[in-house]
């Protein structure tokens, strides 16, 4: 039998794969309503069990076969693809109607050889989706089902279910309360790096996770996208120390620089089933059944002392199987996890491994696919929800059918999406889930044509040339180690050393020769006049041209630090005056569309939920996020500014009078005036504890002042 039709059958139980198209008729009539009363789903009777779909016309209605749900959703975004012209992203929807629907003049069918295709990472769930409703998690999974998504990370409202057992335990609400985070910083309490940061949560607000994630694992199941709910893996507050004492626990020590983790409880301890049987039993309980836990142990230098690393996997794994039979442990493969010697003890066949940084590294092949075990390749591609276009589109477009031919390769299940914030580079998340519906090889140049065509509606040549100047600029594959866009300049917290990157895990040089980007924003400019009316060409503007703005600064921001180094005051003044007006410039620019926008961020925090304290929570987590992080006592802590924004309010608010404290102690040194250096970390935790005040200007039209913004350079 074929290893991965035999991972299949192990891994997804037939009455998964089965299914009605009843949830994939209500997406059509959410997104495309001028289609959805022209189409026939029918299910696909096939020997073998890959997911495939066919794709045809009759008697003017538009015939999806398909195995399941999830290819029919293929099936369906395949129509919309490349027959409709029509798209859904992160940075803007394209589905306006067509008429007449165009017809499939022979039969199409396609089947794709992935078992998986993953998405998201445990820090999507807070650099993109912290203050997400029910609108914006809808239009989330209708893309992740229309992209071929299968098994998507689904962690959310974990906190109830803590909250439930360690009362169970006789946990003080106060101490409860001291482990569970606010509602931006989730997702490190989940891997382990922190407790109770950005908290307290409340109990409305804990409410409305899990309210959310009941509703959103009911769609996922009419979508045919398996979740994957925490496991629990023995990481517990370091509190509990007071209420057993005798806990055989490793302490896990810091993380960030700051962070005091949660500790490690032992499988070997009899209070590690007890937690384990409660923890499963309102996990259960409160969100179902599932085939797939996540969870890591260790994450990002946690402490593994001096433990049989073999055994405490083979108990975890084990314990896991008691309470969720059949069901699969997810691991992140990420740094120098998992441990050989951890593996070792697993069973392969409830075992999944994410090579989270697949686009950027071969860590499959240096590990001969991880020993055997299956595994996906995964593009990681963004960092800390920071802006700027910026992947290896080549690679990834390449790399995964690369894999599956080689040795390395044999146990590879799949693809996946694991950015750490996905509104952004919309190319290069479709690109990956879609090549698992592609032919071993196709031509990029193809694929380039009708991504540009969906994408916009219509073929441009001028957007067709700025893309080609796109591939060979921002989404070159280049061998830069770090992932993540060149940072903005703006962004950096000022200093009088050289500034290589705003944060520490930031590019420290730029990938490709902005010329040629230049080159891009100029051939993409030029289309303005022929799509006033689209969403997605003005989304992709104002982002092109933001990226050309921010790049510029990097030459006034050289001007004058070399100025300030030679001692060359006229210099300073000039290139600084420079700086400051293009800061203004991309404060004004990015105003023009709302995702570009602190105050949409800050909107989001306070909708959440109507109490008042609850709003006061979610802006402040909302602005700490995005500026220092945290925590509150360390100003070189190593997350700070790992998440900035280069969005306008925040530009105008708390970038730009960063940038003048830095010039007015620049400016008293070279009167030869006495000076304290600015204490910027006060500055920045004092911004969090304001007000933010949103914006009651009317929006400008990118569109209307992309001259005023092209004469800046040009």
């Amino acid at each position: 039998m074929n290893k991965r039709l035999l991972l299949l059958l192990l891994f997804f139980p037939q009455s998964l794969i089965a299914g009605d198209f009843e949830g994939i008729r209500a997406l059509a009539k959410r997104r495309v309503p001028w289609l959805s009363s022209s189409l026939v789903f029918k299910k696909l009777e096939m020997a073998g069990k890959k997911d495939c779909f066919v794709l045809r016309s009759q008697a003017g209605k538009v015939i999806i076969e398909a195995n399941g749900p999830n290819a029919a959703a293929v099936g369906l975004n395949w129509y919309l693809k490349y027959y409709c012209h029509r798209s859904m992203s992160h940075t803007g929807d394209n589905l306006s109607p067509v008429s007449p629907l165009p017809m499939v003049k022979a039969p199409v069918k396609i089947t794709t050889n992935a078992v998986y295709r993953y998405a998201l990472n445990y820090c999507t769930y807070n650099y993109t989706m912290s203050f997400w409703g029910w609108e914006e998690w809808e239009h989330e999974l209708d893309w992740m089902a229309l992209q071929g998504v299968n098994l998507m990370l689904a962690p959310m409202g974990t906190e109830e279910v803590w909250q439930q057992v360690l009362t169970a335990l006789h946990f003080t609400p106060a101490d409860i309360q001291r482990y569970i985070p606010g509602p931006a910083f989730n997702a490190w309490w989940l891997m382990g790096n922190v407790q109770g940061w950005g908290g307290p949560a409340s109990n409305a607000m804990i409410h409305h996770w899990t309210t959310l994630q009941q509703k959103m694992l009911g769609q996922m199941k009419e979508l045919g996208i398996q979740p994957v709910l925490q496991g629990f893996c023995g990481m517990v507050p370091s509190s509990i120390r007071q209420y057993f004492p005798h806990a055989q626990i490793v302490d896990q020590g810091n993380w960030g620089d700051g962070f005091k983790r949660p500790v490690f409880l032992l499988p070997q301890d009899t209070l590690f089933n007890k937690i384990a049987a409660l923890y499963y039993k309102h996990l259960r309980q409160l969100y179902g059944e599932a085939y797939f836990l996540g969870g890591d142990l260790f994450h990002e230098g946690g402490t593994t002392g001096n433990i049989d690393l073999g055994k405490t996997a083979a108990l975890i794994q084990a314990n896991m199987q008691q309470y969720y039979p059949r069901s699969t442990w997810i691991l992140q493969a990420w740094q120098d996890n998992p441990k050989k010697d951890f593996l070792a003890g697993l069973d392969s066949s409830h075992t999944l491994i994410l090579d989270l940084r697949g686009d950027a590294d071969n860590n499959w092949e240096r590990t001969n696919g991880f020993s055997g075990y299956p595994w996906i390749w995964c593009s990681m591609v963004n960092g800390g929800g920071t802006l700027g276009m910026e992947g290896r589109l080549t690679r990834v477009l390449t790399e995964p059918a690369r894999a599956a031919t080689t040795m390395a390769g044999r146990s590879m299940v799949g693809i996946g999406i694991v950015p750490e914030g996905i509104a952004n580079n919309d190319i290069m998340y479709t690109s990956l889930l879609q090549s698992a519906w592609q032919a071993d090889t196709f031509s990029i140049d193809a694929f380039l044509r009708h991504y540009i065509v969906a994408r916009y509606g219509k073929y441009d040549p001028d957007i067709y040339d700025a893309w080609q100047l796109l591939l060979q600029s921002a989404y070159i594959s280049h061998t830069n180690e770090l992932t993540g866009a060149y940072e903005s300049i703006f962004c950096a917290r000022p200093d009088t050393n050289f500034i290589t990157s705003v944060s520490t895990w930031g590019s420290k040089k730029l990938a490709y020769d902005s010329v040629v980007f230049y080159k891009a924003a100029g051939c993409f400019a030029k289309a303005a006049s022929r799509f006033t009316g689209s969403n997605t060409y003005r989304y992709d503007l104002v982002d092109i041209w933001r990226q050309v703005i921010a790049l510029k600064a990097r030459q006034s921001y050289a001007g004058f630090m070399n100025a300030y180094y030679n001692k060359d005051f006229r210099g300073f003044e000039t290139n600084k005056e420079q700086f400051i007006a293009l800061l203004k410039l991309q404060d004004r620019w990015t105003a023009t569309h709302p995702d570009f926008s602190m105050d949409t961020w800050v909107q989001q925090a306070r909708d959440l939920l109507p109490d008042a304290t609850d709003k006061a929570m979610a802006e402040w987590n909302a602005k700490v996020q995005v500026t220092y992080w945290g925590p509150a006592t360390n100003p070189a802590t190593l997350v700070h500014d790992y998440a900035h924004k280069e969005w306008s309010g925040l530009l105008n608010a708390y970038y730009l009078p960063r940038w003048l404290h830095f010039f007015e102690y620049a400016t008293a040194r070279f009167k030869g005036t006495r000076a304290a250096w600015p204490d910027f970390f006060s500055f920045e935790k004092k911004w969090t504890e304001q007000p933010y005040t949103v914006s009651d200007k009317a929006r400008e039209d990118c569109i209307a002042i992309l001259p005023v913004v092209i004469n800046t350079f040009f």
